[in-house]
């Protein structure tokens, strides 16, 4: 199973708060002209591609302007797969910005994800795009046969 947390939900989180969310989301998306696309930026601080595959699922995440040291990526509670990613406050104090539209803080996004094989996880970054490939736990690994005497 593969769903996307829309918001940062903290352990326990009430399940009926979480369908609500998951039917609206659904709902929003399903429309011909999305009412969430415009808005998607200040819902989610980074933009998501999510594929599945019968072996694996495939994430890409748009990161730009962030090292591989700024980004963290962790898979807890076996189920969960959050990707955080730090901007520090610059230091420059005597500075008047005219505009500032760059954004800082920890921006994350958190995914359920659940039957995958962690020993096999492989994460890689390039030109500003994280790739976290994240294979599946075949079923016969779950599985004893057992001998017929």
């Amino acid at each position: 199973m593969f769903r996307t947390i829309p918001f940062n939900f903290k352990n326990n989180a009430q399940e009926k708060s979480r369908d609500v969310l998951d039917r609206f989301w659904d709902f929003a998306m399903e429309q011909a002209h999305n009412p969430v696309g415009r808005a998607a930026s200040v819902i989610f601080p980074f933009r998501v591609d999510a594929i599945e595959t019968d072996d694996r699922y495939e994430l890409f995440a748009e990161l730009p302007g962030f090292t591989k040291n700024d980004i963290t990526v962790a898979y807890e509670e076996d189920t969960r797969l959050t990707i955080r990613a730090e901007r520090p406050e610059p230091e420059e104090e005597s500075v008047r910005y005219i505009c500032r539209e760059r954004r800082t803080g920890t921006f994350e996004r958190s995914f359920e994800i659940d039957g995958i094989d962690k020993e096999s996880v492989s994460v890689s970054f390039e030109n500003g795009v994280l790739h976290v490939v994240l294979p599946k736990v075949h079923d016969d690994a779950n599985k004893t046969v057992f001998d017929i005497k």
